[in-house]
C-alpha cells in the first residue's frame, strides 16, 4: 500500500521583477507625485487637487489621464468647504504648509501658514503646531465627505519640533484620520537633494527634517481591502506619451 502523495504545490502566477515603484525617493515632489498616481489613482479618475498653487505636482502629468478639478484658497475655495456634492470625486489631494508662525516672517515660502491658509481667520483658535494639525484634520473631514467609497485621499507632510517637542506629524495625521474611517494604505518618502541649513544655531538637539511624506488613505468600501489597479488602468512610468520624461528616478 503505498502512502498517500501530498498534492503538489500550486506555482505562483506572475513573474519575478525589481521593476517597482519604491516607498522612499530622493528628489521632488514632481518625480514621486506619479508613482503615487499610477499606483493609487486610475486613469480617468475624478481627481480634486484642493492646494493646487502652482500645480508642482502636476509638472510630469500630462492633461487628458485624469479629469483634473484644480482649486485653492487664493481663488475663493476653501479646502474645508468645497464645492462638490457629497461623494462625487475618486480623488482628493491635499498639500498645505507644514508649519505656523502667527505674526511672524520666518517662513516665508511653501510653508507659510498664516499668509496662504489664514487658519485663524477661519477662527481656528489655535496656534503652531496644533494650528498646522487642525487644518489636516478639517480638511480630512471634508475630504471624507466629497469622496466616493473607494476614493484616495492623498495627502503630504512633514514632521517638525515645535517649541522644543517633537512632533511625528504623518503619526498623528494617521491615527487621527483612522478615527473618522480612513485606512493608511501607504506611505512615500521624499529626501530632498542637498543639505538644509538654519538662519542661526547656539546648540542642536533634534535631527534636522531634510524628508517630507505623501500619506495615502482609501476611503473603504464596507470591508473590501485594497488589491491594487488593474495594469490597464496605471498610468505608465516608462510611457513617454503618459508621462513628460522618458524615466522616473526610484530611491538612489
Amino acid at each position: 500500500m503505498t502512502a498517500d502523495r501530498k498534492p503538489k504545490r500550486k506555482k505562483p502566477a506572475g513573474i519575478a521583477t525589481n521593476d517597482l515603484v519604491f516607498s522612499a525617493h530622493l528628489g521632488t515632489n514632481d518625480l514621486v507625485f506619479p508613482h503615487v498616481l499610477s499606483l493609487y489613482v486610475a486613469k480617468g479618475s475624478k481627481v480634486v487637487d484642493v492646494t493646487y498653487g502652482k500645480g508642482v505636482f502636476w509638472r510630469r502629468v500630462p492633461s487628458g489621464f485624469y479629469e483634473l478639478l484644480r482649486s485653492d484658497l487664493k481663488d475663493g475655495v476653501d479646502c474645508r468647504k468645497l464645492p462638490y456634492a457629497n461623494e462625487d470625486v475618486d480623488c482628493v489631494v491635499f498639500d498645505p504648509p507644514y508649519m505656523h508662525t502667527p505674526g511672524g516672517s520666518a517662513h516665508v515660502n511653501h510653508q507659510n501658514f498664516e499668509a496662504y491658509y489664514k487658519n485663524n481667520v477661519a477662527a481656528s483658535g489655535k496656534k503652531y503646531h496644533e494650528a498646522v494639525l487642525d487644518l489636516y484634520f478639517s480638511a480630512a473631514r471634508e475630504a471624507w465627505r466629497v469622496l466616493r467609497e473607494g476614493g484616495i485621499y492623498i495627502v503630504k507632510c512633514q514632521d517638525e519640533v515645535c517649541a522644543n517637542l517633537q512632533r511625528l506629524t504623518h503619526v498623528e495625521i494617521i491615527n487621527e484620520l483612522a478615527k473618522y474611517g480612513f485606512v493608511a494604505e501607504d506611505l512615500f518618502i521624499v529626501v530632498r537633494n542637498g543639505k538644509p541649513g538654519v538662519s542661526y544655531i547656539l546648540q542642536q538637539a533634534h535631527a534636522r527634517k531634510n524628508h517630507s511624506y505623501f500619506l495615502v488613505f482609501l476611503k473603504p468600501q464596507g470591508r473590501r481591502r485594497w488589491f491594487g489597479l488593474k495594469p490597464e488602468d496605471r498610468l505608465n512610468l516608462h510611457s513617454k506619451r503618459e508621462l513628460k520624461l522618458s524615466e522616473l528616478p526610484l530611491f538612489q
